[in-house]
């Protein structure tokens, strides 16, 4: 990065980044670091006690933190910038500061010769793509997009402005990205949903799915995840939402704006999601099933059957969290509790005939 000033980095940024404050010197922030190899010159971020304590012992120029925790700090080694939302003051100024430049054109070029781009295809100037990439027939590409190396986007596929699709990635036919998505590699748009009808003899007949899958802004889809195809309309992922790795979405799946699937989560097909749905890691919706806004499912939740409450559920079939907790703590106390029992039936038969049943 540029060296800049702390307070020019406040200045154009405190707004965005929800940053209070800064106090302290005037330093040159000419880097961002981690905590544990801060040094001066270098920019951190901390948002707990033992995390501030680390930057009395490496003193970097300026630590990020919230307002409680920045009495903490020694303004003679270290200026403060006060932020609000520490996690979200990182997000912020790293992606401004010290991002990947994945629009830099001097690795390949702006078009890499290998790449085959249909010639009905309108490629912008400020579009780049890169080797052995393929975009087939009537594809609309928008601007600042970048289509890296080995990614295909068959025909009629949509790309909205400053998308970008990470090495091998493919991108369906028809299917539709908003603003600023990114799809990371080895992750399939498109794919065709599965669909199958049984006959009497047990075999299994495909349906075709010759739906599309539809983005809307600012989602971004972890690598080596997949998204089905609808059977006839659209499988719809809302503006905002986020994808772990490993993450499967099936057909005619509804989900909506700023929900989060973590690593190996799952929803089966036709779902309707609602929006903010926050889904930890291996969780598992069964098809068909409608889950409100505003929940969160945890501890590799299975849902069977539909969710009408906000809240947190947990465990399989999903049961509110604390009624989960209470179950789970009981299931630990089975064994003990089954030796009572005996142990109570062997003293009640001392007191029973011989011949009782």
């Amino acid at each position: 990065m540029v060296p800049i000033n702390l307070s020019e980095l406040y200045r154009q940024h405190h707004a965005a980044a929800q940053l209070r404050s800064w106090l302290g010197e005037d330093r040159v922030i000419e880097f961002f670091q981690s905590l544990q190899e801060a040094t001066p010159g270098g920019l951190v971020f901390a948002a707990s006690t033992a995390q501030v304590e680390q930057t009395a012992i490496t003193k970097p120029s300026v630590v990020v933190t919230n307002e409680q925790l920045s009495t903490a700090i020694d303004l003679q080694c270290s200026s403060v910038l006060i932020a609000d939302n520490v996690s979200l003051a990182h997000a912020i100024l790293r992606q401004h500061y010290y991002d990947r430049d994945v629009r830099d054109p001097c690795e390949w070029g702006r078009i890499h010769p290998s790449a085959v781009i249909h010639g009905s295809t309108f490629v912008p100037e400020d579009v780049l793509i890169g080797p052995n990439s393929v975009i087939g027939q009537g594809v609309q590409i928008g601007r600042r997009c970048v289509v890296m190396a080995g990614a295909i986007v068959e025909s009629g596929a949509i790309l909205g402005d400053d998308c970008i699709l990470h090495p091998h990635v493919v991108l369906g036919y028809d299917c539709v990205l908003g603003k600023r998505v990114i799809i990371k590699s080895g992750t399939i748009i498109g794919a065709e949903g599965y669909g199958f009808a049984e006959d009497d003899q047990g075999r299994n007949h495909r349906i075709p799915q010759t739906g599309k899958v539809v983005l809307g802004d600012d989602v971004v889809i972890g690598a080596n995840c997949t998204i089905d195809r609808a059977t006839y309309a659209q499988t719809h992922i809302g503006n905002g939402c986020k994808l772990d790795a490993h993450c499967h979405i099936g057909h005619n799946v509804s989900l909506g704006e700023d929900c989060v699937l973590v690593a190996q989560s799952g929803i089966a097909g036709s779902c309707v999601i609602g929006d903010r749905v926050r889904c930890s890691g291996q969780t598992g919706i069964l098809d068909h099933k409608q889950i409100v806004s505003d929940t969160l499912l945890v501890m590799r939740c299975g849902v069977t059957e539909d969710i009408s409450e906000p809240g947190i559920y947990a465990g399989t079939p999903a049961q509110p969290f604390k009624e989960y907790k209470r179950n789970v703590a009981a299931g630990r106390r089975l064994a003990k509790m089954r030796q009572e029992l005996r142990a109570l039936q062997r003293r009640i038969n001392k007191f029973l005939p011989e011949d009782s049943t």
